[in-house]
């Protein structure tokens, strides 16, 4: 009797430490499981064995502690998703495992879209830019895939920040990052969609200043490049690969407008970094690790450049040449002319060259302002030459009325020669008597005078030294008459006044800096447009 009743009082702990008929399900929240359970006990006849036959049917096995997925249907979608990133089955510190068609583990694939929305700030002094866009990742995880247990359902579970912090995501990071954050009034802007097979996106509105090494050797009618690399940071490419959607990868807003530059087009590419100790780019200090980029196209607006810079310093470059017109000896005029120029010019390069970046090689707007301010000083300097000219007293002897000859003797000035017949002008000539012009016939009784006379010879004034004898007067005057009849050479040199060559010097480099200056402008712009 005493061990019946100790079998009634175990069966009796037992039943009520099952639940005795538990069908509603007791939830062990320390266990985190659902326990249903249905139980029954049947008392043998009096006539028997003192025992007791007790059954207990499990509607759901507890060996793995993981909660249920049968009645996934009936499920609101947070329990769902708790269900699914369960500890049991999902840990969101390991990527997922994906295998081939022969059943290989191979890289996880990534898939990413970049969608730009806005585009500004494009420093040339700071080397950066701000971008405003939507990236887009998609990869596959299966432990997440929940069709076999909703085969009816096609829409992904939606959720924002919430739902990626249940995730594993792949860790992404901008390599020419400056700054960047995630966009968003009250929340930020992050949408995480699961759909039935086990696809994960994850959509990110952001914006990110990135550094754009720029080159100004065209500058202002530059070209720039800039390049946006989206790198793996934790897994290197035995893990994780990126890779670009096949239909438009990046793409920009049809009103996306630009204030310096005009948007071309944009340009993509995938690679591996490799990266070891001598270069260390990861949190990891080797391995290769997957890169995909796209560079955006722009070339500079060069309007506002050629109205505000290039037009007024052809004005400018322009105006310097009007003291060719002005005479060498008005100095106030040309002086205050040519240093106006000049200043004004230096001072409307200097508002351009503040917008650039100082850099260390020359760049094509430089050139323009060497070349410029050459032409400006170069009629400064003209000025100054045909001035001391103007101001010399002595006129200039010249072989031949040409450039060659005006040239050289300019340079090598030299007073005019007169030329004697079969003998040179001395001072002597200039004495009223000399003995050293006495005849060896002529008795020392005899008295030689040297008259100095004017000769007409081609039409033009000279002075000619005749000696003439008083006892051969008739004899001189008789040969006088007989060379009359003889035509003489005409002279062979040319004589330019300091003012005539001056006059002429300005008439030549009327033609000479406009035409000079209109080669250079041939040249420049052929190389900005060509090159």
């Amino acid at each position: 009797m005493t061990n019946r009743r100790m079998d009634t009082l175990g069966i009796f702990v037992l039943i009520s430490y099952l639940g005795l008929s538990s069908a509603a399900g007791v939830h062990l929240s320390d266990l985190q499981q659902n326990l249903a359970a249905n139980g029954s006990v049947v008392l043998s006849p009096l006539n028997t064995t003192d025992a007791f036959s007790v059954s207990i049917n499990l509607s759901q096995s507890t060996v793995n502690n993981c909660p249920s997925l049968e009645n996934a249907e009936s499920m609101a979608q947070m329990e769902l998703l708790t269900r699914l990133t369960a500890g049991c089955r999902y840990d969101r510190m390991v990527p997922p495992v994906v295998h081939n068609k022969d059943g290989e583990e191979v890289p996880m694939d990534i898939y990413a879209r970049f969608y730009i929305y806005v585009m500004k700030n494009l420093d040339s002094s700071d080397l950066q830019f701000t971008v405003q866009g939507l990236l887009q990742l998609r990869y596959l995880d299966p432990r997440l895939a929940f069709s076999s247990y909703l085969p009816n359902r096609r829409q992904p579970i939606m959720g924002e920040s919430e739902l990626k912090k249940m995730l594993w995501v792949p860790h992404i990071f901008l390599t020419n990052e400056q700054a960047s954050t995630v966009l968003g009034t009250s929340a930020k802007d992050e949408l995480t969609s699961i759909y039935p097979n086990g696809t994960v996106l994850t959509s990110t509105r952001l914006q990110a200043t990135l550094y754009c090494w720029m080159n100004f050797q065209k500058f202002p009618f530059d070209e720039q490049k800039c390049k946006t690399t989206l790198e793996s940071w934790m897994y290197n490419t035995t893990l994780v690969q990126l890779h670009w959607e096949t239909d438009n990868p990046v793409s920009f807003d049809k009103q996306l407008q630009l204030t310096e530059y005009n948007l071309i087009g944009s340009l993509y590419n995938e690679s591996i970094r490799v990266s070891n100790e001598s270069y260390m780019s990861h949190g990891s200090l080797e391995g290769n690790y997957s890169i995909i980029s796209f560079t955006v196209l722009l070339t500079r607006e060069v309007g506002y450049y050629v109205i505000d810079y290039f037009l007024p310093s052809i004005m400018i470059v322009t105006i310097s040449w009007v003291s060719f017109w002005l005479q060498a000896d008005q100095t106030p005029a040309r002086t205050t002319l040519g240093c106006t120029t000049l200043l004004s010019f230096i001072t409307l390069s200097l508002s351009q060259e503040n917008n650039l970046m100082k850099v260390s090689y020359v760049t094509m707007s430089e050139v323009w302002f060497l070349v410029c301010t050459i032409f400006i000083f170069g009629s400064l300097v003209e000025f100054a030459f045909v001035n001391t000219i103007w101001r010399r007293n002595n006129d200039l002897q010249l072989k031949k009325r040409t450039t060659k000859y005006i040239v050289k003797s300019t340079f090598v000035p030299h007073l005019k020669k007169h030329r004697r017949h079969g003998y040179k002008r001395t001072d002597s000539t200039m004495s009223t008597m000399s003995t050293t012009s006495m005849d060896k016939t002529c008795g020392p009784n005899n008295t030689v005078i040297t008259i100095e006379t004017p000769i007409i010879i081609g039409g033009s004034l000279s002075r000619e030294d005749s000696a003439i004898s008083l006892d051969e007067q008739d004899e001189t005057s008789t040969s006088e008459s007989s060379d009359s009849s003889k035509v003489k050479p005409a002279q062979t040199f040319a004589t330019m006044t300091p003012k005539e060559v001056s006059l002429w010097i300005d008439r030549k480099m009327r033609f000479v800096f406009p035409l000079s200056f209109i080669v250079f402008n041939a040249l420049f712009w052929t190389l900005v447009y060509c090159l």
